[in-house]
């Protein structure tokens, strides 16, 4: 039997085949096979199964993958598949509580990047956004192929719009806990209901309400994996020679470097540090990739 795992919670994992959800569990010589990542299944995996005398199912193997969307794991030679085979990413802000963070988003873009897959950057609370916000945000991203969605779901502003994006497709939802992708999706489609967040008053930090990694599927075959929040996101398959071409509004520039490979770091004649001191890529987007960059050449050093 083959079906699709839409649901990842500790050893066990729910399997959608022909409508019906099964509990599974790996067969055991897959828990011992040797991989680059730290788990061998995750949500979007096809997967072959069988089902045994208890109605439990067994998965026996794991289909070719078209994409897989990581982040680190603890020690640089592993990583996490938070999920596969998917259409977009959804990186998901607010304006306040918590704060735009586009630092973190730009280790999204980067990692989606590396993998071939689209990112779009939904920018929730915009009722709450102060005058200039919008502006500094379409600069930062000035010369990338970034979609951009502002939206409110307080007051349902730009939904619509935000829900031409996502229709049809499966979307990746990762952000801060708080920033409100719950509370944007079931606007959209009502019927998943996707667990609401809340916002600590003391903190101004999200309250986690996603224990595992969750698809949603909407009447209309929209896909919607849901993720726990999360504060911090490790790049792991990412060489500092590669990072520049992993911002695309730095790729083309690196051509007409000095030298290459060029981290557009310490090296004379970088055309992507001549871009910045023009004004044509904005100064916090290239303090971003520095910042990226320093802390992938960090995990390199901790490796000897």
């Amino acid at each position: 039997m083959t079906g699709i795992i839409v649901k990842v919670f500790g050893r066990f994992y729910s399997v959608m085949s022909d409508g019906d959800v099964i509990n599974s569990v790996l067969r055991g010589r897959m828990k011992t096979e040797k991989t680059n990542y730290s788990n061998p299944v995750a949500v979007g995996d096809i997967v072959d199964f069988s089902i045994n005398m208890e109605g439990l199912g067994i998965i026996e193997s794991v289909r070719d993958r078209r994409n897989t969307f990581t982040r680190k794991d603890g020690v640089r030679s592993r990583e996490d598949i938070i999920a596969c085979n998917l259409d977009q990413v959804i990186a998901v802000q607010s304006f306040y509580q918590p704060q735009l963070n586009l630092r973190f988003v730009d280790r999204i873009i980067a990692r989606s990047n590396k993998g071939n897959i689209p990112v779009l950057l939904c920018i929730n609370k915009s009722d709450l956004m102060e005058k200039g916000d919008r502006n500094y945000v379409r600069s930062y991203y000035k010369g990338t192929d970034i979609k951009i969605k502002i939206v409110s779901a307080a007051t349902g502003s730009r939904i619509n719009s935000l829900k031409k994006e996502v229709a049809g497709k499966r979307s990746l939802l990762i952000g801060y806990s708080g920033v409100g992708k719950s509370s944007l999706f079931n606007r959209i489609y009502p019927g998943i209901d996707l667990k609401v967040n809340e916002v600590s008053e003391s903190s101004g930090k999200g309250r986690h309400t996603t224990t595992n990694v969750k698809m949603y599927r909407a009447e209309d075959g929209t896909e919607l994996i849901d993720t726990p929040g999360v504060r911090e996101f490790g790049l792991v398959d990412i060489e500092p020679e590669d990072l520049g071409n992993c911002f695309n509004d730095f790729r083309d520039a690196s051509e007409t470097c000095r030298f290459r490979p060029c981290t557009h770091d310490h090296e004379p004649g970088c055309e992507v540090k001549r871009l910045v001191e023009a004004g044509i890529i904005h100064e916090d987007r290239y303090v971003s990739y520095l910042n990226i960059l320093y802390s992938i050449q960090e995990n390199i050093r901790n490796m000897y």
